[in-house]
C-alpha cells in the first residue's frame, strides 16, 4: 500500500484491525519526505497511525476480547448440549456482539496486529463451527430421517468455512498482498465476487453474504431446538409470528449460498494457483 509523503496510513482489512501495510524506507528518505505536506491527507485522525502500544500483542484488549469470545462460545456449546437453549443462544449474541467492540477497541487504542487479524478471524470461525453443530445435535434429537439431508449440509459448511480459511491464509503468506481480502491485485474475479467483497463488504451483496453467514447458523439452531421444545422463545415473538422467524431463516440461507460461491472460487483460485506454481518448477527442472 502506497503512502503520502511524511505520514503512514492505515489499512482497514474489515475484521475492525487496521494494519499498517506501508513498506520500510531508510531513515534519509523519512527525514526527507517529513518536510513534505502530504498531498491527500486524510479527512480523519483515525486514518493516522499513533504511537505504538508498549503492551505485550497477546495482551492487547482486543486480543484479550478475542479470547472472551472463544471462550463464550464453548460455553454457549456446553448450555445448549444440557438442554439451556436460550442461555446458549444469548450467549452466542454476546459473543457476536464483542466482534464489533474489540474492532473499535483496537482503532481506538492503537492496538492493531496481524496476530488480532487472525485472532479475530479464528474467533468468528469456532463461533460459527459451534453453532453449527448445536443444530446438528438439536436435529439428531429429532430422529427424523428427513433431517440427514440437511445434517449433511451443515457439515459441509464447517467443512467449507475452515478449508477456505486456510486457503486464504495460506494465499496471504505467500503472495505480496497485505490481505487475503485483497483477492483483486494481479486477477479478476467474477461479477458475483466483486460486488460480494466491494467497500469491504459495504455492498448489497456483501451484506447480503454476511448476513447469512452469521444469521444462517443463529437461525438453524433456534429453529431445531424451538421444534425440539415446542415452546414460543421471545424471538419469535418479537418477529410476530413463526411465518416471520422461517421466511428471515430463508433469507438468510440465501446469503449462506452466496458465501458458497465467494468461498469455492477462492479455494478454487488458490488450489489453480498451487498448480500453475508446480507446473512451472517442474518445467524448470526440466530445462
Amino acid at each position: 500500500m502506497s503512502t503520502s509523503p511524511g505520514r503512514r496510513y492505515k489499512c482497514d482489512y474489515g475484521e475492525g484491525h487496521v494494519i499498517d501495510d506501508s513498506p520500510d524506507s531508510n531513515a534519509d528518505d523519512r527525514d526527507r519526505e517529513s518536510s513534505v505536506e502530504p498531498s491527500h491527507p486524510p479527512t480523519d485522525d483515525a486514518d493516522l497511525v499513533t504511537s505504538e502500544s508498549s503492551w505485550p500483542i497477546i495482551l492487547y484488549i482486543p486480543n484479550l476480547m478475542g479470547y472472551l469470545r472463544i471462550i463464550l462460545s464453548v460455553y454457549g456449546l456446553v448450555t445448549a448440549i444440557q438442554q439451556q437453549a436460550s442461555v446458549a443462544l444469548n450467549t452466542w449474541i454476546a459473543a457476536s456482539l464483542l466482534d464489533l467492540f474489540d474492532g473499535m477497541a483496537a482503532r481506538r487504542l492503537n492496538q492493531c496486529s496481524k496476530f488480532g487479524v487472525l485472532l479475530d478471524i479464528l474467533a468468528d470461525n469456532i463461533l460459527r463451527t459451534i453453532i453449527w453443530i448445536a443444530a446438528i445435535i438439536e436435529s439428531l434429537k429429532q430422529d427424523d430421517e428427513r433431517l440427514i439431508p440437511k445434517v449433511c449440509c451443515w457439515t459441509a459448511l464447517i467443512c467449507l468455512e475452515w478449508i477456505t480459511m486456510v486457503c486464504s491464509q495460506c494465499n496471504q503468506a505467500n503472495s505480496e498482498s497485505g490481505h487475503w481480502k485483497d483477492f483483486q491485485r494481479g486477477r479478476k474475479a467474477p461479477f458475483c465476487i466483486e460486488a460480494v467483497f466491494k467497500n469491504n463488504f459495504r455492498s448489497p451483496f456483501g451484506t447480503i453474504a454476511i448476513f447469512g453467514l452469521f444469521i444462517a447458523p443463529f437461525g438453524s439452531y433456534f429453529w431445531a431446538a424451538d421444534r425440539l421444545s415446542k415452546t414460543t422463545w421471545p424471538w419469535k415473538v418479537l418477529l410476530e409470528s413463526e411465518y416471520a422467524a422461517l421466511l428471515l431463516i430463508r433469507c438468510a440461507y440465501v446469503g449462506r449460498l452466496l458465501c458458497v460461491v465467494v468461498e469455492c472460487w477462492l479455494c478454487s483460485e488458490y488450489i489453480r494457483g498451487l498448480i500453475h506454481h508446480d507446473t512451472l518448477q517442474r518445467r524448470q527442472k526440466r530445462s
